[in-house]
Formats: C-alpha cells, structure tokens, sequence
C-alpha cells in the first residue's frame, strides 16, 4: 500500500499531485466583422509566456504557466486569450536545492504546457476562427534567457 503522506513516490524527482485553471479570460470584440470579412490579411498573432513558481512549504511549490495571445488585423483586435495554467509540485527529497529551480521553471511547464495548449485552442476556436495551436515552447531555453536578462519574466517566489 502507498504511503498517502509523500506525494513523491517511486524515487521521482517529482510530482505534480493536482493541476487547475487559475484564469481564463477571451475576448472576440468583433466577431461578426472579422468573421465576415472578405479581406486576405492574414492575421499578427502575438504570443507571450512566462512562468512564475512560489515555495508553500519545505517541498511543495506553485508553478503558474501564464500564456497570453492577441491576434490582430490591421489596427483591429480578432480576439485575445490569457490563460493562467497552475500546478502544485513536490519536489523528491533527493533532489538537491540547487536543482529546484530549474525543475520548477524547465520541467513542470513542460507537463503543463499541453494542457494550456489545448485550453487556448478550444477557446480560440468557439471564437468562430480556426483553433489557436502554439507551438511547444522550449523551457530551458527560456529560463537560461531570462536568467541572463535578469528580467524577472520567471521568477520564484
């Protein structure tokens, strides 16, 4: 029988015992519009993400995914969709502190990202456009990026 009291179980670096959707915002300011257009503009679509991670106790932590998109036609908004995507995570008790970071801010948004990436598509998509599919996001590419830009853009807190 499992031990009910560690979540990290089978020598994990760690678990991640419960996923939720922090925020979800959609706006479609004018959908008839766009829809009805007859204009071969394609659309700008920006995209940003960052994620943020927070220590609730000695090895448990937050990790929030936070995914923003706008497109746009012209000087026209199509729609925008903010997600905040979080996960609570124990960390192995083998892990060694300073391999937590890069847990929290690499390898956690990695097992998020699919769930976000979907929630985003079925959203965009009940706009009335085609689904909005973001491309996977190399995490560790963008933690050693912002740990040089010293920007804050993923942080621990």
């Amino acid at each position: 029988m499992a031990d009910n009291t560690n979540p990290v179980e089978n020598n994990s670096l760690f678990t991640i015992p419960v996923q939720y959707l922090v925020d979800l915002s959609l706006e479609n300011p004018k959908p008839l519009v766009h829809l009805t257009s007859t204009s071969e503009d394609k659309p700008e679509i920006s995209i940003n993400v960052q994620v943020n991670a927070r220590h609730l106790t000695e090895r448990m932590f937050e990790v929030i995914l936070d995914i923003n998109s706008k497109a746009t036609r012209g000087a026209d908004t199509m729609f925008i969709c903010q997600v905040k995507y979080g996960g609570l995570i124990a960390i192995g008790e083998q892990v060694e502190e300073s391999q937590i970071k890069n847990i929290l801010l690499e390898s956690c948004p990695e097992f998020l990202f699919p769930f976000v990436r979907n929630i985003i598509a079925d959203a965009t998509r009940e706009t009335g456009f085609p689904a909005l599919m973001l491309q996977p996001v190399d995490f560790k590419a963008m933690n050693k990026s912002d740990s040089a830009n010293a920007d804050g853009t993923n942080q621990i807190h």
